[in-house]
């Protein structure tokens, strides 16, 4: 092998390793700069809905005294409602128990008031 042809064989070489060098070291610095961007990015939008998710358990949270309160009115409701059904059978029952000269008596006395203002009329030409 001649001076030459090392001489070549090392120029190749050399310049095979600068332009690998010179290619990977500029562009990595460009590919950090914009991947670094890239994460500063997500990070804020990760850091946005983390404060989205906090309002969202915060009406969750609301919203689920809400319901409870609610719960307990209508379950307050539904014993009221249980009471006045046992009363109103308690009334039919009774009423069921009555005998015809009973329920006539019961009738009259409840519903005296109408027959009473119908019966006084002050017109001369009543009966």
């Amino acid at each position: 092998m001649s001076s030459k042809e090392r001489f070549l064989y090392f120029a190749i070489v050399f310049f095979g390793v600068y332009y690998l060098v010179n290619m990977y070291s500029s562009n990595e610095e460009e590919y950090v700069t914009e991947y670094n961007n890239k994460i500063e990015a997500l990070n804020d939008k990760i850091n946005s809905l983390h404060s989205v998710n906090e309002n969202l358990t915060i009406e969750i949270n609301t919203l689920t005294t809400q319901i409870l309160v609610l719960d307990q009115e209508i379950s307050k409701q539904d014993s009221k409602i249980v009471i006045l059904k046992k009363q109103t059978n308690e009334k039919v029952n009774n009423v069921d128990s009555y005998r015809y000269d009973e329920l006539e008596q019961f009738f009259t006395e409840r519903y005296r008031q109408y027959f009473d203002s119908i019966k006084k009329t002050n017109s001369t030409t009543s009966n």
